[in-house]
């Protein structure tokens, strides 16, 4: 056989095998419905957790209008909610939200359109007190829905949209030393992206930027370097992740076409095994197909709160033990 038939032949083989590629199965069979979140139902808001509870601020009433600045805690032990100090920046949609020690770290953020403002300042809120403070701004170019995680009491970001381009930029947050410090680039360049932290790395993918991607990243902060991982079984764009118990959920959001409101909405959840480097289908979310939700882990449970549908901003409240 010519070479070059032989070479074409084994490149479709492995297309193939890759369009082919099977995924194990496992649903999560435990989902509660909690009390519904008492403020407005939103959309592309803010979450971090503390001790028992959680936190959830800040995202959109409306479609792209209607941004709010307002913060609630979570009791877990009660389930229920208690409205604390307002966020004192701009009402803002996709900002970051991070717990180092007993402060949260709020900020960056934009209001949507992506025509709007995109913010850099960065807050700090006591836990403890429910007081604000701002620190050390953003240093990079403001970009929208950042992915961040925090990993050894430091914040990360990457990712993310200026309004004008997809910036690959990662960068680290020190709340110890008020600075940031610029770290190896993304391998890839785009908005709307999913992830979540396991051990000294994390994790982030999917999102889009003229298309739709299921591809996945790792990155160490021991090394400050990325490798790519195993695909996610399904391309998806504004969809959320969180781990537990050393596995990775990415759940939600939208089948993208090439417009925001088009394509379809997901409920599928999956999990990723850092340690086979493997996805699993976990069946669907109960709360139905939807897009922008916050999504969190507290005691080894996960969490789920808003979103939105094709209509409307959700307010319900679920909550799954794997």
């Amino acid at each position: 056989m010519d070479f070059k038939i032989r070479h074409w032949c084994l490149l479709l083989c492995i297309l193939i095998s890759g369009a082919c590629q099977k995924f194990e199965s496992t649903p999560i069979s435990d989902w509660t419905q909690l009390n519904d979140f008492p403020g407005e139902a939103r959309a592309s808001a803010t979450s971090f957790t503390w001790q028992d509870k959680a936190y959830v601020c800040l995202g959109r009433s409306g479609w792209k209008v209607d941004f709010l600045n307002d913060l609630w805690e979570y009791d877990s032990q009660t389930d229920q909610w208690t409205r604390k100090a307002d966020f004192p920046g701009a009402a803002r949609v996709k900002a970051i939200g991070a717990v180092i020690g007993d402060k949260a770290y709020v900020g960056l953020g934009a209001i949507a359109p992506y025509t709007g403002p995109i913010y850099k300042d960065l807050w700090e809120y006591d836990l403890k007190n429910d007081t604000w403070k701002q620190v050390a701004s953003f240093p990079g170019e403001a970009s929208n829905d950042l992915f961040y995680a925090v990993i050894d009491d430091c914040i990360y970001t990457t990712e993310g949209y200026t309004s004008t381009q997809y910036k690959p930029d990662t960068y680290k947050y020190n709340p110890k030393t008020n600075e940031w410090t610029r770290l190896k680039d993304c391998p890839v360049k785009r908005s709307g992206t999913a992830g979540f932290a396991i051990g000294k790395n994390f994790y982030v993918g999917t999102g889009f930027d003229s298309e739709r991607y299921k591809d996945f990243y790792c990155y160490s902060t021991e090394t400050d370097s990325w490798n790519r991982v195993a695909d996610l079984p399904k391309a998806r764009v504004l969809s959320k992740g969180l781990s537990i118990n050393g596995l990775g959920y990415i759940m939600l959001g939208r089948y993208w076409n090439g417009s925001l409101n088009g394509g379809r909405l997901l409920s599928d959840v999956v999990s990723y095994d850092p340690a086979t480097n493997e996805w699993t289908k976990c069946g669907d979310f109960p709360g139905g197909a939807r897009q922008n939700v916050v999504a969190f882990t507290l005691n080894g449970k996960g969490y789920v709160v808003g979103g939105e549908d094709d209509v409307e901003r959700e307010s319900d409240v679920w909550m799954f033990q794997p």
